[in-house]
Parts: structure tokens; C-alpha cells; sequence
């Protein structure tokens, strides 16, 4: 049986207002841990999500509530719930860019290995999800290198590029501010700069952040304090940074669009948390757009991807197979089966080009069946006195009985 429950809140079910009020750590669930119970969660800015081994779903919309402020019974409204291989196959769709809202993107996989390290921090992973993660980390290589659902790499921050591109007709000549220095402000920085873009502005909380990127990538470096002057002068700004507050408030641009002289301004917001109060775009000449905006646009790059779409579910099907061939193995008595069948076949495999007659040949591999039989007394003993899940998996490990054992969680 798969014990593995998945409860997520993502970009098709909830809105940017209601995702960013949603974060849950693998460390929030502890209280409501027990043995035998594993947690791992994933936080972006288009998914909240928790795999849990051993806890119930009550227990996690009960977190969620005390966390966000939002009841239980809203939160389950906007949650989508999967258990069991739904819930394996949901985990490799999402590490795979599958469930993105840019179809394909590649920075989900690297923000869900370091919440696995995260996980691994808090031991809160045990047998089942290191098993799974390890799995849809494989799965995640298998797409992005045996289908081209990854060409044309594109994120959430490209997308955003392209938007003020339609907006305006020649971006070159426009004097746009990011703000931010983290994976996606690299990524909208690299794309503005494919697009010819010199007047580039970087605002960052940490200045020598703020430089370094400026030195790898182009751009004016500038301290956090400058952001208002900044924002006079932009014809785009591009929000990203790991605030739980706006850094933009209302009060804040109504000052800048004076001192502007109410020049129109588009302000992209990627951030989740928003770094821009949603009452900014109602200024006059503001027009500001959030990660739920970029929908349409992100839709019209799609149809590329989606022809790849069927092979890549394709693998996810088989690695989603393999975990669970591996969760019926997770018996006493599957894997006492799988260790026998095992030294037979090392007996008959010393056989080959022995060049015996039949019947020596014969004598000889029952004898050498019997001894690993006896070899194999102590470890099977052990196993039917004490079946737990962890002496089983050790044993396959010891024994390289799966076909991927070193995919294994080494800490």
C-alpha cells in the first residue's frame, strides 16, 4: 500500500492574493508527527504543497489554517488532494516542470532538491519520500534529456520579458529596474540583455549581491535605498525579491508618479509574496501586472511543449511503476524471496563455462545453492523476527536487490 498523501494549493487552484498568504515548512508539521510519519513541503510562487507519510490531512489544513490566517474549510476548497501512486505521479510532474505554470520551466527541479536538503536538515524524510524525491529527481533528468519539453528554456521571468516586450515596440530603449537578485531576477536579467537592453538598473536589499550580479550579467548596481529614485526614472520595473512585505506600497508610488509627472510606468510583479501592493495599479498611467497576469502569454508559448507532453507523462508513468514495484517489495517476505532468488542465481552463474557434465554440474550448483542458503540463515532470521519497513530496506540495500539501489538518500 502507498501511504504517501499530497495536499496542494498551486496557480489552477488558488490565486496570487491567496498563494502568497500560504507558506508551510517541512518544521511546522512536526508537532504533528509520530513514528513512522515523514513531511516534505515545496514552496513557490505558484505552489504550496506538503507530501506527508503518516499524517492526516486534518492535521495539515489545521497547520495551514493557524499559518495563514485562512479556515480550514476554504483552504480545502482551493487544495487539491492526491494519495497514493496519484499522489508519486503528481511529485514527478511537478519536479518535471509538468504541473508549471510555464510548461517545461527548469527551476522548479533546483527549488525542490534544496527543500530536500532542507528536509534532510529537519529529518523530517524518512524510507517512502527519500525514496520518492530520489525517484522524481530521475524522473525530472529522464524528461529534460530524452524530450524537448525543455527547449527554448523559458521560467516565469522570461515570460515577463516578453511581456513588456509586446508592450513596447523597441524595449532597447527603455530604462527598466530590476529589483531583486535571486534565481529569477538573474534569469529576467540574462533575457533583457538578449533583448538588446543597455538602460539596465539593479536594486538589491544587499548591495554587494546587487554587484555581483551586475558583474556577471551587465546593469548598474544600486544600493536598496535608491529604489525610490529608481522607480522616477524606469519605464519598466521587474519585482522578485523574498520579502514577506511590498517593498512597493501604494503611498510610496504615488509619490514617485508625481514626481513623474504621471509618465506611464509598467511594473511586472513575479514575486510571491507580492513585493508590489495591488493597490498600485489602480494609480493613473500604472499598470501593473502579477504572476497570475502573465497566464494568457505564458498559454500562447505553451503549444511547443505540449507536443512533448505525451512522451514526457510517458516516463513519469514508468518511473511512477518502479517506485511502486519497489513499495511491494517492502515485505519480509518479498525480500526473503528476492535474497534467495538472488544467490541462485550467483550458483548459476558460477556454473557457466565450467564445462561439467550434467550431472556433476548439477550436484555441484545444488551444493553451492545450499551453502549461500546457510550464508543467508542469519540476515533472513533477522528479517522474520523483525519485518520493520527499515530492517527491509536496509537488507535491499545490503543486497542491491533493486534495480536502482544506489538511488538512495546517503545521509
Amino acid at each position: 500500500m502507498n501511504p504517501v498523501l499530497c495536499i496542494s494549493i498551486n496557480h489552477r487552484t488558488a490565486p496570487v492574493h491567496i498563494r502568497e498568504r500560504i507558506t508551510i515548512q517541512a518544521t511546522d508539521l512536526v508537532p504533528c508527527m509520530r513514528d513512522g510519519s515523514e513531511v516534505y513541503t515545496i514552496n513557490t510562487c505558484n505552489r504550496a504543497e506538503v507530501y506527508a507519510v503518516e499524517i492526516s490531512e486534518e492535521a495539515v489544513f489545521e497547520r495551514m489554517q493557524t499559518l495563514s490566517g485562512i479556515e480550514v474549510q476554504a483552504l480545502r476548497k482551493i487544495a487539491e488532494k492526491f494519495a497514493g501512486q496519484e499522489a508519486i505521479r503528481h511529485l514527478f510532474k511537478v519536479a518535471s516542470g509538468l504541473d508549471s505554470l510555464v510548461l517545461g520551466e527548469p527551476q522548479i527541479l533546483g527549488q525542490m532538491k534544496e527543500a530536500y536538503r532542507q528536509a534532510l536538515a529537519a529529518k523530517s524524510t524518512g524510507i517512502y519520500l527519500n525514496k520518492a524525491l530520489h525517484r522524481a529527481f530521475r524522473a525530472a533528468k529522464r524528461v529534460r534529456t530524452e524530450t524537448d519539453i525543455g527547449s527554448y528554456p523559458v521560467s516565469v521571468a522570461s515570460e515577463a520579458v516578453e511581456l513588456a516586450c509586446h508592450i513596447f515596440d523597441d524595449i532597447k530603449k527603455s530604462r527598466v529596474l530590476v529589483i531583486g537578485a535571486g534565481d529569477m531576477a538573474g534569469i529576467a536579467v540574462r533575457r533583457l540583455k538578449d533583448k538588446g537592453v543597455n538602460g539596465l538598473v539593479l536594486v538589491n536589499r544587499t548591495y554587494a549581491t546587487a554587484c555581483t550580479l551586475a558583474g556577471e550579467l551587465g546593469g548598474m548596481p544600486k544600493p536598496f535605498e535608491a529604489l525610490k529614485d529608481e522607480l522616477v526614472h524606469a519605464d519598466i520595473v521587474i519585482a522578485s525579491t523574498g520579502s514577506r512585505e511590498p517593498i512597493i506600497p501604494k503611498e510610496m508610488m504615488e509619490e514617485v508618479m508625481k514626481k513623474r509627472r504621471h509618465s506611464p510606468v509598467i511594473i511586472i510583479d513575479i514575486a510571491v509574496p507580492r513585493d508590489v501592493h495591488p493597490d498600485v495599479g489602480k494609480l493613473y498611467n500604472c499598470y501593473l501586472y502579477d504572476i497570475d497576469a502573465l497566464k494568457a502569454i505564458v498559454d500562447r508559448h505553451s503549444s511547443h511543449r505540449m507536443l512533448h507532453v505525451e512522451k514526457a507523462m510517458e516516463i513519469i508513468h514508468y518511473e511512477a511503476e518502479v517506485f511502486e514495484r519497489w513499495l511491494t517489495s517492502l515485505t519480509a517476505q518479498s525480500t526473503i524471496k528476492d535474497l534467495y532468488d538472488l544467490m541462485e542465481s550467483y550458483a548459476k552463474d558460477q556454473m557457466v563455462g565450467m564445462g561439467l557434465p550434467e550431472e556433476d554440474r548439477t550436484r555441484m550448483e545444488q551444493a553451492l545453492i545450499a551453502t549461500l542458503r546457510r550464508f543467508l540463515h542469519r540476515p533472513v532470521s533477522f528479517l522474520k523476527d523483525h519485518p520493520m519497513v527499515n530492517h527491509i530496506e536496509y537488507a535491499r540495500r545490503i543486497f542491491q536487490l533493486d534495480e536502482d539501489y544506489k538511488d538512495r538518500n546517503k545521509g
